[in-house]
């Protein structure tokens, strides 16, 4: 039975982030003994590894963990996030560069990628370039504070003193708790110095894409029901066009998301959940129409509530 057993890795890095965050980096690195050994080639657990390392102020073990997470996982970000840091606390500039070149041509549109591509890029004191792409974050982010706030920190580096301060009171305005955030300017990109910070958190264009979706189908379901019981006719045809615009709209939207967020969709429960919700309205509707039944509309209703609960969960995470 034991092929039936759970896989404990998830509970060891869950004690090995924990512990990490007490400050206890010995005993989080000890706890990833166990994943790594069942799995020399988990990227996650090499990730997290590295971070605890580099946390601790161990920057060869940090970047030779880092290495072979992204020998075990070549296209992913994290990795060469973690490479990048551990480059720069060896001061290995050129190569701390490259590295960050890599992170902003695997993700054009991605912020995650374009944040710490910058957050690295101004450690390793390359000022337009990172600068450029420090913009191009927050242009993606607009409400991701450390966005901001690695804008700030390339911009002081290359002494435009007015838009580091603009910056940095943005950064401030979306997240008061970034107050005491110091030190090397890679690590403003970080949610923690953990692979949380490996991990993008939901772009507001996912939620905003489902809301947008989700207010539609309320407005078109309610018309459609009100106009059932007199004319019939009239409310399923208008049914079948606003349905049909509705998903066209919603299909629209979901092309225009980075490549990154829409794998997120695939694999992220609560946002899942919301983007499939969002797009089973208008389709319910369309329904509606093709099929007259009045249930269609409440299960198109219904499904706004679906959306609604999983975003604000995403939000409590």
């Amino acid at each position: 039975m034991t092929g039936m057993e759970a896989d404990p890795t998830e509970g060891y890095l869950r004690r090995a982030e924990l512990l990490a965050e007490l400050g206890r980096y010995d005993e989080a690195a000890a706890e990833l003994d166990q994943p790594l050994a069942r799995d020399p080639g988990n990227s996650e657990a090499l990730v997290l590894l590295a971070a605890v390392h580099l946390a601790a102020g161990r920057a060869e073990p940090g970047l030779d963990a880092a290495e072979r997470a992204v020998a075990a996982a070549p296209d992913a970000l994290p990795p060469l996030v973690e490479q990048g840091v551990a480059l720069c606390d060896l001061r290995r500039f050129a190569e701390a560069a490259a590295v960050a070149d890599r992170i902003l041509a695997a993700g054009p549109d991605d912020a995650y990628a374009q944040l710490h591509g910058a957050a690295i890029l101004g450690e390793a004191r390359n000022g337009q370039r990172a600068l450029d792409a420090a913009w191009h974050a927050v242009a993606l982010a607009p409400d991701n504070a450390r966005a901001h706030l690695v804008l700030a920190g390339v911009a002081a580096r290359m002494e435009l003193t007015d838009l580091a301060e603009r910056a940095r009171t943005e950064a401030l305005r979306l997240d008061p708790t970034l107050a005491e955030s110091a030190g090397h300017l890679r690590r403003y990109g970080a949610r923690s110095v953990l692979p949380g910070a490996a991990r993008p958190q939901a772009d507001t264009r996912v939620a905003a894409t489902a809301v947008y979706a989700s207010a539609y189908t309320v407005a078109v379901a309610l018309v459609s029901a009100v106009l059932h019981p007199t004319t019939p006719g009239a409310s399923r045809g208008l049914a079948l066009i606003l349905g049909a615009a509705g998903l066209g709209l919603v299909a629209l939207l979901a092309v225009r998301l980075p490549q990154a967020l829409r794998r997120q969709v695939h694999t992220d429960r609560a946002t899942g959940v919301a983007g499939y919700a969002a797009l089973a309205g208008p389709a319910l509707i369309l329904l509606y129409g093709l099929v007259g039944s009045p249930w269609a509309l409440a299960a198109a209703i219904a499904m706004t509530a679906v959306a609604g609960v999983a975003l604000v969960s995403k939000l409590k995470l």
